[in-house]
């Protein structure tokens, strides 16, 4: 995946969760960025550097945010976490995901609500917003694993 695509995709999201906020349902759906990246690294063979998420946490602060601290500070930790391990972190517990998904998603959310006003229906983020997360992940899990198994 080439960096222009990247970015395009992007800008694509940050457009989509500004229709999500005005439409008054960001707050029950999945994390489009966070969904993204599990995406990304589901089906690329190279992780992007760790600029690229520093960057991507910084534009979606910027868009979406009062301060620029949640989404860089969570897409820092990930891209530090995917650029110092190997891609076969797919390939492992899918327990041990779900629980790194989840506190990720549980971190990130509070820090919003924290941090930000913008949106109603935080509280209901907040607790609905990782189980979301984990959902998604676990569909993508189930359905990649019989190819996931082969590599082993």
């Amino acid at each position: 995946m080439n960096e222009l695509l990247r970015y395009l995709i992007l800008f694509g999201l940050i457009v989509l969760n500004q229709i999500l906020l005005a439409a008054n349902i960001w707050s029950i759906t999945p994390d489009v960025f966070l969904i993204q990246t599990l995406v990304m690294t589901t089906f690329v063979k190279k992780v992007p550097n760790i600029y690229f998420f520093i960057f991507k946490g910084f534009l979606i602060d910027l868009f979406f945010s009062n301060v620029t601290a949640p989404y860089t500070l969570t897409f820092t930790a990930i891209g530090l976490y995917l650029n110092f391990s190997t891609l076969r972190w797919i390939q492992r517990s899918l327990l041990e995901q779900i629980i790194l998904i989840g506190s990720i998603s549980l971190a990130l959310n509070i820090m919003l609500f924290s941090l930000n006003d913008y949106a109603e229906g935080m509280s209901t983020r907040i607790l609905l917003n990782p189980l979301l997360n984990s959902a998604v992940w676990a569909f993508i899990f189930i359905n990649q694993r019989q190819k996931w198994l082969k590599n082993i």
